[in-house]
This record gives structure tokens, sequence and C-alpha cells, in this order.
């Protein structure tokens, strides 16, 4: 078994917003042992307590700006007002540098959607964030609230998808593999019609992509929808 501190490392950050310097925990690559992988990309590590998501987000612990990787390398004067005064003016000094733990993690992300619903950061950078916050709380079995915020994760990568941001957000995410990803978030929230109709546009690209795995996923996420989708129908014909 892996301890925590053999597999986690001090990453020196700098606040996006006060310029602040601190340091922040993260998994050290290869360390973990896969074990399996949800049909939304939800990876499932052996040592789950060091799973990477929980460290994704860092939290200034001067002002409480939260951000990933993937915010904006800088912020406008208007954007730097408007955390000064809805977060920073708010904000009781707390260390979210050390050891995280699920609860920890999911307050971290909580303040990340809030920090980028205020700087105006890519529909894809928020989709991400509700999407890691709904797997966090798959982990502690509370399906409510994983299906809130994965609602929230598909409206964003829907406007991702409308408006072409997906390219400056996460970096595997092509237009195929994002097209299959709103599927299966409309399939998992029961939205099969949805669900079918992005899964269409995912399969549409089978020729042109080398992305065979997404293609094949797409295929096997159709067929269950179409299923789904069937079974709902005569049970709302039976009752």
């Amino acid at each position: 078994m892996i301890n925590n501190i053999s597999a986690l490392f001090d990453k020196s950050c700098k606040c996006l917003h006060c310029q602040t310097p601190f340091s922040t925990k993260r998994v050290r690559g290869g360390s973990l042992t896969m074990l399996s992988r949800d049909t939304d990309f939800c990876t499932r590590f052996k040592e789950q307590s060091l799973n990477p998501i929980l460290y994704t987000v860092c939290v200034c612990p001067a002002c409480g700006f939260a951000f990933t990787e993937q915010f904006k390398s800088r912020l406008t004067a208007w954007e730097k007002q408007t955390v000064a005064e809805q977060i920073a003016a708010k904000w009781t000094p707390k260390n979210f540098g050390s050891v995280r733990k699920v609860p920890e993690a999911i307050v971290s992300y909580k303040l990340a959607i809030y920090a980028a619903e205020l700087t105006d950061q890519p529909h894809s950078v928020k989709a991400g964030l509700y999407l890691r916050l709904a797997w966090l709380y798959r982990f502690l079995g509370k399906p409510e609230q994983e299906l809130r915020f994965v609602n929230m994760a598909v409206g964003e990568y829907e406007l991702s998808y409308v408006h072409s941001d997906y390219v400056r957000g996460e970096k595997e995410m092509s237009e195929v593999r994002l097209l299959y990803l709103i599927g299966e978030l409309y399939r998992r929230l029961e939205k099969f019609d949805l669900a079918i109709k992005y899964f269409g546009k995912a399969l549409a690209f089978r020729n042109v992509t080398i992305e065979s795995g997404v293609i094949r996923m797409a295929h096997d996420q159709w067929q269950l929808a179409r299923e789904e989708y069937k079974a709902k129908q005569q049970t709302q014909k039976i009752g």
C-alpha cells in the first residue's frame, strides 16, 4: 500500500488574484494503480484516498481565490475587483495545502466554481469542475447530489460545444470525446432522447477520428440508451 507521504509532493503556486505564493499537494504521476474507469471517464484507483482529482483545485490561503491549471492565466481589473469584493473580503484564512479527504476536496471545488463564475472562465472549465464535483459525490454514495452536478456539467459542456471553447480547456477533450461525454451525461440523467442525439453526433466521426475507443463507447452507450428509452416508454404506457 502506498502511503500519502511518498505519493504526494508539494507544488508551488502563485495566486491568480493576489499573487501570494503558496504550495499545494499533488499526486506523483505513475504512483497509483487504476482499478476501473466509469463510462463518463471517472477513474477509480486502488489507492482511492490519493485520487488526483482530490488535489486538482488550488486554494489561495491568503485571499480564498480557488483555481485550476485550466483557468485563464490573468484576471482583468474588473474581475480582480469582483474577486476582492465577493471572495477576499469575506475570506477567513484557511489552508487547503495539506492532505485532503473527499469533504475538503468538495469544498475546494465549490470555491473554484464560484471563482470561475465570477471571473468568466470558459464553459469547458466550469463543466470540468461540475463533473469532478459530481464524481466526488459518487465516491460518497450520494446520488442526488451527484446527479445535481452532472446536470450542471452537461449544461456547461453543451455551451462549450456551441462556443467551441473546449479546445482551450482540458487537454484530452476532442470534439468526438465531448459529444460522447454529453451523450453519456444525458443518459445518466435519463434524458434518453438527448443522449441518443449526441451519441449519434459522436458516431458520425467513426471514419474520420483516430479515437476508436471513444467510437466503440459511443456505439455501446447509444445502444444502451435506446434500450433504456424503450423500457421507460413502456413503463409510462403501463403506468
